[in-house]
């Protein structure tokens, strides 16, 4: 079915699925509208595991380096000790002050992408980030009071990287918090649906271009008859018509829910 005849059958006063709208356009290619291709199938091959084990276990171990961190030094009776009371505090620190390494060049790393690609994973990065700016806190307090306590004289330079690996955290927090704060406020769409919408737009821009102009001739003919017939208003139109191929669906359902209805005139 076409774009044109699922329009067709619509009657004034319908609830345009744009996304039924869009899936008949790209029938011949659903690949474009599909979500992230999946991974391999069946399960890991035994040769397979002995890699997967140890690599899954150093993305634990770096993943996890804020907690870690915070784990080796927490003791001596606070709320939230871990570590045994009568630990070495120069070994604790030094372990501390190593994991916030990995910590810090985890968060830089989440930074270089971002400025690469333009957007940040808003749910992961923050969560990250903001996990790594809390716990480095503590740590930092942690490793002051049981290095000064304890006599430790390296704790001033094993701080170093929990202080530096808290102050990126928090200050990229704090810019991913903005971020988000004023993607929700401009538009509909979450940050994880924008990654969507790019990723359907790119696959949308890699067919050739009779495919796309056959594409984009179908929707505008759905358009116009549904314009035509009073089903949509002609702003309405003039926005679905100057969208990206592949954005329809994802843009205009949105652009609905913010507006409380799907239901147009």
């Amino acid at each position: 079915m076409s774009a044109l005849r699922r329009a067709r059958q619509l009657q004034p006063g319908s609830v345009v699925r744009w996304d039924r709208l869009e899936r008949d356009a790209f029938s011949a290619h659903p690949e474009v509208l599909a979500g992230p291709k999946a991974g391999s199938s069946g399960p890991p091959k035994p040769r397979e595991w002995l890699l997967l084990a140890p690599l899954g276990l150093l993305a634990a171990v770096v993943a996890g380096a804020p907690i870690w961190g915070y784990v080796a030094i927490a003791a001596d009776g606070s709320r939230f000790a871990t570590a045994a009371p009568d630990s070495d505090p120069s070994v604790t620190i030094a372990v501390a002050g190593s994991f916030y390494a990995c910590a810090l060049v985890v968060v830089l790393s989440h930074i270089v992408i971002w400025l690469r690609n333009g957007r940040p994973k808003a749910r992961m990065d923050l969560g990250y980030v903001g996990i790594t700016a809390v716990l480095g806190a503590m740590t930092t307090l942690s490793v002051w009071r049981r290095g000064t306590a304890g006599g430790v004289e390296t704790w001033d330079r094993w701080i170093i990287p929990v202080v530096l690996a808290t102050v990126v955290s928090g200050v990229h927090a704090c810019v991913l918090l903005v971020i988000k704060l004023r993607h929700e406020a401009s538009s509909a769409l979450s940050l994880e649906g924008s990654d969507a919408l790019d990723a359907r737009t790119a696959r949308a821009a890699e067919l050739d271009d009779a495919e796309q102009a056959t594409i984009r001739a179908d929707l505008d003919a759905a358009i116009a008859d549904l314009e035509r017939r009073g089903i949509i208003t002609t702003a309405v139109a003039a926005r679905a018509r100057s969208l990206d191929l592949g954005a329809l669906a994802l843009t205009m359902m949105s652009r609905n829910r913010g507006t409380g209805s799907a239901r147009l005139p």
